[in-house]
């Protein structure tokens, strides 16, 4: 059971009182450019003392970034090199608490590696100690990192391994440990309550549909909110079927199901005082005599009906009937949902920002603001109602695609169509950031686990 949630790294990270015997000191250097150190995470190397000291350059100047990206840096070259132990010194008096946080939180999440299937030559790992005055730190950033890495191991595997009735399995696993309530609705349960959207998505795959709800009850005293994730454990396209090259890496079609599983072990690990449901919506999109169709009309949870246009635009479909479900039986203040939803935000925005069609400014601001902090940036979509024009159904309510013409913001707008306009919610399509082929500084290629510190972050403010 541990391996579905220990992080999947390469070294870990301790305190100490001083440089333990035999280990490699790491410095940081601040300031001009030499020679040697020209680029952030640039190394020069001095073995002419008592002990090899490492430094490591921050840049010539110091940005918003820096500490978040030389953290992940730092642990990259430790995960390549040859030493089994170092010790990293914090210029605690040229830091903030803030910038130690994201040092920390940098190193954390650059260790992670998804080795799972590999041949791996040794087990042995690696240790970065760093000054056991930052115990207290390393053991909250320890809980938001080890979640986000859970996510991230999570979202690598494939879908041999985690379909929508083995992700049951794990939810159950996760709510046992962190004391979470967890519900569980199979197909037919689903049918029979009228969530026909879900259902359809995952009527073709051996593996049907599910519906896990997750309960975290935070001081029990407020209202909670409500967080809602698409796991299309693989994306086939069904009849509206991809292409080879499309379909390779649709095992991250899940990411933002994983997340949200990410947001609730933190929040019962750092004890949030805010309520929290996790609604997610599981199902295989494949092909089979059983599968849905293009033209087929669905009845969703809400009792608005479907035009389907699109096989391969089901992640709305799923989502329709979670955010009905969370609304119609939790009430909350707040409703997030994330998703790797369009290829069409992947154009808008690339790599760097998530896209979100809110439908509160309050809300926006506040997740906006949360994520400039946390470095999981987002960009606000317009929802303007001439958009919904392009869903406006044929011979149903409204149809689940709109065409190539702003796909991001028809995408959102279907959902907007099963949100009450009273409850503030965002819809965060994290299809450019959820997995990033050649990674980046704080992650090696692959998931991302993008929106769990972005979120919790939110979540202590809101």
């Amino acid at each position: 059971m541990n391996d579905l949630f220990d992080p999947q790294s390469e070294f870990e990270i301790k305190g100490s009182s001083d440089l333990p015997q035999g280990t490699t000191l790491i410095q940081i250097w601040r300031g001009e450019k030499t020679i040697f150190l020209q680029e952030r995470g640039d190394v020069t190397i001095d073995n002419s003392g008592a002990f090899p000291i490492v430094n490591f350059y921050a840049g010539e100047k110091i940005g918003a970034e820096t500490w978040l990206s030389l953290g992940g840096l730092i642990a990259k070259w430790l995960k390549k090199s040859a030493l089994s132990q170092a010790f990293l010194e914090i210029p605690s008096a040229s830091m903030t608490e803030s910038a130690k946080k994201e040092l920390i939180e940098g190193l954390l999440l650059g260790a992670f590696s998804f080795n799972k299937y590999k041949k791996k030559a040794s087990t042995a790992k690696k240790t970065l100690f760093l000054p056991d005055s930052l115990n207290d730190l390393l053991s909250e950033c320890q809980k938001v990192c080890d979640a986000v890495n859970m996510a991230r191991g999570w979202g690598h595997e494939p879908a041999a391994e985690i379909n929508p009735l083995t992700l049951v399995e794990r939810a159950q696993l996760l709510a046992e440990r962190w004391g979470l309530n967890c519900t569980v609705f199979d197909d037919q349960q689903l049918k029979e309550m009228g969530a026909g959207a879900i259902v359809a998505v995952g009527q073709g795959s051996k593996t049907p549909s599910r519906m896990i709800i997750l309960e975290y009850k935070g001081d029990g005293k407020s209202t909670p909110v409500a967080l809602v994730g698409k796991a299309i454990t693989f994306d086939s396209g069904g009849y509206s079927i991809k292409p080879t090259d499309s379909m390779v890496g649709m095992k991250y079609d899940k990411c933002g199901a994983m997340a949200v599983f990410g947001v609730l072990r933190a929040a019962a690990a750092l004890k949030l005082p805010t309520p929290l449901i996790g609604i997610i919506c599981a199902a295989e999109n494949m092909l089979s005599e059983k599968s849905y169709r293009p033209d087929d009309i669905l009845i969703s949870l809400s009792g608005k009906s479907i035009e389907v246009i699109s096989t391969d635009a089901e992640g709305r479909l799923v989502l329709a009937d979670g955010l009905t479900y969370a609304q119609n039986n939790f009430r909350p203040r707040a409703m997030v949902d994330l998703a790797t939803l369009t290829g069409g935000c992947v154009v808008a925005l690339g790599t760097v920002r998530a896209g979100v069609l809110c439908n509160n400014d309050a809300l926006f601001q506040s997740l906006y603001e949360a994520g400039e902090r946390t470095r999981e940036r987002i960009w606000r979509l317009p929802h303007d109602e001439d958009y919904a024009k392009l869903i406006k159904g044929k011979d149903a309510d409204i149809k689940n695609s709109g065409g190539r013409k702003a796909s991001p913001v028809t995408g959102g707008m279907f959902l907007k169509e099963f949100v009450s306009d009273d409850l503030p919610w965002a819809h965060l399509d994290i299809a450019g950031v959820a997995d990033l082929a050649d990674g980046n500084d704080i992650c090696s290629p692959g998931a991302t686990g993008f929106g769990i510190r972005l979120l919790l972050d939110w979540l202590q403010t809101f």
